[in-house]
């Protein structure tokens, strides 16, 4: 038998991997076995949100039966850490007269270190191991400076990064062939507790293929993606971060619907800077290694307890703060100018260490994504690669006032101040803050913004 083991690309369609274990399948007359491991313990090291780690299982339990439809059967096995999986593998073998493997290719360090040690088992007993490129729009490290190495900055890079892409654009995949040799049936495996109560996030790779056309169909991103209030984001990132689908389906849609200016759309802007955070991990592993990218960035971060507690429990006392934890602690998602605004509180105006709100997103986005939740607080904290400023700090309530006027975010998530004027609502009086029983600032902001710029100063 063949066997293709799913990791991040939960779908079936642009799959690369899959579509080779599908074609050398019915090319070598052999059944194919879709495995899924899961390692709890190994979830809890990387700080995985519950929230992610139950949409992962809700979406294998989606996919088997897909599977099924062409003649691939499936086996879930679960395992505590990465350190486990080749024993996985070793078991397999005794039992099962298994030739080939297939898998994409991942960039994070622990998971190479768990993927070289399944190949060389694999090796050692003859079987043929084959490992393609995730579905990513490049592969990471196609784009490099003449002189070598990787651009540190954003613009550039993007513009040799759509070059590239309109000189070899590669259409996604289309959904496989059924397997035309032996189904095998139900295997025994490991059973997935899933009770999926998240109406915010349907499962399925048919639920992110209709969110994206939706959203496309109707682009005024650009216009609207600032404003917490609207839904005017793709909300596609949980999506992407488990492969149900691929960024290369995202622009396939953008091409589809505005021919080649979607290539100067923000939203796909966005979608190069989401690789280009993922090319940052694959050319630096130093940053998996809670390493800056700035090697010389100030590292003597302030630390206090009551605030640390005020800022992750939504209570600092500045409704846009406060409303944007409450989102994430809710909904497992919170808005991305929101994400900026709680980010550049923590450790600009706090002077935190940003590794503080990292694990603390990871440990609770559903969209939970290493590179892309690395980057974007390296990037606030003034630390990493093509990072805003250290003196760009965020004033939280003219922020608020501007991307939510009328108060409206800030009413759904802080609803102890909905009664408050849509004056009020972004900074509320001493009498106010005490008949709605809502926290007075824990930082005068003044006063931080000028402690902070002399602490970046003095580094």
């Amino acid at each position: 038998m063949h066997i293709i083991w799913f990791r991040d690309d939960l779908r079936l369609t642009d799959n690369p991997a899959l579509t080779a274990a599908v074609n050398q399948a019915n090319q070598d007359n052999c059944p194919l076995i879709a495995l899924f491991i899961r390692c709890p313990e190994q979830d809890e090291k990387h700080h995985r949100a519950p929230a992610q780690a139950d949409f992962i299982d809700a979406n294998i339990a989606d996919l088997i039966p897909r599977l099924q439809k062409i003649n691939i059967s499936s086996m879930v096995k679960s395992v505590p850490l990465f350190d486990h999986v080749p024993a996985v593998f070793e078991s397999l073998l005794d039992m099962h007269a298994i030739k080939k493997v297939f898998f994409s290719r991942n960039y994070l360090l622990n998971e190479q270190k768990r993927d070289q040690a399944v190949i060389e088992l694999l090796q050692q007993h003859q079987v043929t191991v084959q490992v393609k490129e995730p579905a990513y729009l490049l592969s990471p490290k196609s784009i490099e400076k003449n002189s070598g190495g990787m651009y540190h900055v954003f613009t550039p890079y993007k513009k040799q990064f759509i070059q590239q892409i309109k000189n070899s654009y590669e259409s996604p995949l289309t959904m496989p062939d059924q397997v035309k040799n032996e189904f095998l049936g139900e295997l025994p495996g490991d059973s997935l507790c899933v009770d999926w109560q998240h109406p915010w996030w349907p499962i399925g790779e048919s639920a992110a293929r209709q969110r994206l056309c939706q959203f496309v169909d109707n682009q005024r991103y650009h216009k609207l993606r600032d404003y917490p209030a609207i839904s005017g984001t793709s909300k596609l990132s949980p999506y992407l971060a488990l492969g149900i689908i691929s960024a290369r389906q995202c622009l396939a849609q953008a091409l589809k619907q505005q021919g080649e200016s979607a290539f100067e759309s923000t939203w796909v802007s966005e979608l190069i800077w989401r690789e280009f955070y993922h090319d940052l991990v694959a050319f630096y592993p130093r940053l998996v290694k809670h390493k800056t990218f700035k090697t010389d960035a100030m590292d003597d971060w302030h630390y206090d307890e009551a605030i640390v507690k005020a800022w992750k429990t939504g209570h600092t006392g500045f409704p846009i703060i406060d409303a944007g934890m409450r989102q994430l602690k809710q909904e497992h998602w919170m808005h991305n100018r929101v994400r900026m605004l709680t980010a550049s509180f923590l450790t600009k105006l706090c002077l935190h260490d940003w590794r503080i709100g990292e694990q603390h997103f990871m440990a609770h986005l559903i969209d939970g994504d290493f590179a892309s939740n690395n980057g974007g607080w390296q990037w606030s904290s003034a630390t990493g690669c093509d990072a805003a400023p250290y003196f760009r700090i965020f004033n939280p309530t003219t922020q608020s006032q501007k991307f939510d006027e009328q108060g409206e975010y800030i009413r759904q998530y802080v609803p102890e101040l909905k009664e408050l004027s849509n004056k009020e609502i972004h900074n509320p009086g001493e009498q106010q803050r005490r008949d709605c029983d809502y926290p007075a600032p824990i930082i005068d902001y003044k006063q931080a913004r000028a402690q902070a710029l002399d602490w970046f100063k003095s580094g």
